[in-house]
């Protein structure tokens, strides 16, 4: 299970200080904490642009590492709430694509939760429960 979340650049992480993540690791380790033990799973990081360093592990060259270890990739979008360019173009078209060529045996995306009346009614509860 590779967990992709979008990146940041490795600079704004390191010099303010940014918690992203380190949360996003945290919202990943909530997911999978009912999991079996041998599902391996990973947080990585897309839709990195321009010549400065990212955060890694990056997502393509996870999927890439997948195949070549001719593995299965379920594919979860860990910071994507609705679906959208990073999810409908870079997951399910151009990581496809990747995973295909990569040798990954089977490729999965998970949705998002879009509209989900559990996922709503979750958002809608911190926010009666912020102060």
């Amino acid at each position: 299970m590779l967990f992709s979340a979008h990146g940041l650049p490795e600079k704004t992480v390191r010099q303010k200080k940014d918690p992203y993540p380190q949360e996003v690791r945290e919202t990943m380790e909530a997911v999978v904490c009912g999991l079996p033990k041998e599902v391996a799973f990973r947080v990585c990081y897309q839709s990195r642009v321009g010549p400065v360093e990212w955060i890694k592990p990056y997502t393509d060259v996870e999927i890439e590492g997948a195949g070549a270890e001719e593995k299965a990739v379920i594919l979860v979008p860990i910071s994507f709430v609705s679906e959208h360019s990073e999810t409908l173009v870079e997951m399910d078209k151009e990581y496809q694509a990747l995973a295909e060529k990569s040798g990954v045996v089977g490729f999965y995306r998970v949705p998002t939760p879009r509209d989900n009346l559990l996922f709503m009614q979750g958002l809608a509860d911190l926010v009666r429960g912020a102060k």
